[in-house]
């Protein structure tokens, strides 16, 4: 069921279908129920980082009190590794539809071709800041993070669901709504 509710997502996002925005976000939500009701059993726990690989974790900004906003629970790909932290994409801060344009640009880059819904655990992005960093919205997405202000484990987002973890609404702003955060140029 989650993958039939996945696919029509990315029909309605790819304009195939027209439908209300109350029908995509009802239709976003089963399909993460039924994630949720499969125990995120794709998702691996206390994942180790490596670049472009999908994460996302809880977090609280070390600068929260004079960041206009930031998200509390990230969903990125991390292009760099630091000491201290590391440098990823979040793709929070992009409106769905823009997720899923800014993922098909990515597409590219990855280590396995063909549909996404077929690679291997071992597909990632190759790719760094260098060469994205002209990409339309990869600015807004740009973000660093520390390992100490890490509050959860680290979950990777499996090759085969790079397309459906990017639809999740559980991104959390702080000090700002979603809307706008993705109002933002």
């Amino acid at each position: 069921m989650a993958v039939k509710i996945a696919k029509k997502l990315v029909h309605i996002v790819e304009g195939k279908k027209k439908t209300s925005k109350a029908k995509k976000a009802k239709q976003s939500v089963a399909w993460f129920k039924a994630k949720v009701g499969e125990s995120a059993k794709g998702f691996k726990k206390k994942a180790i980082l490596k670049p472009g690989k999908m994460y996302t974790f809880g977090y609280d900004a070390k600068l929260k009190k004079v960041l206009p906003y930031w998200d509390k629970f990230p969903l990125i790909i991390v292009l760099d590794v630091y000491p201290a932290g590391f440098m990823g994409l979040n793709f929070h801060y992009l409106f769905p539809v823009e997720r899923m344009k800014f993922i098909t640009k990515l597409m590219k880059f990855a280590t396995e071709s063909g549909e996404v819904e077929n690679m291997s655990d071992k597909a990632r992005f190759d790719m760094s800041w260098d060469v994205i960093r002209k990409l339309r919205h990869a600015d807004k997405m740009i973000h660093k993070y520390l390992y100490g202000h890490v509050k959860t484990s680290l979950l990777e987002a499996p090759p085969n669901e790079w397309e459906n973890a990017i639809f999740l609404p559980y991104q959390r702003f702080v000090g700002a709504s979603s809307r706008a955060v993705w109002s933002k140029k």
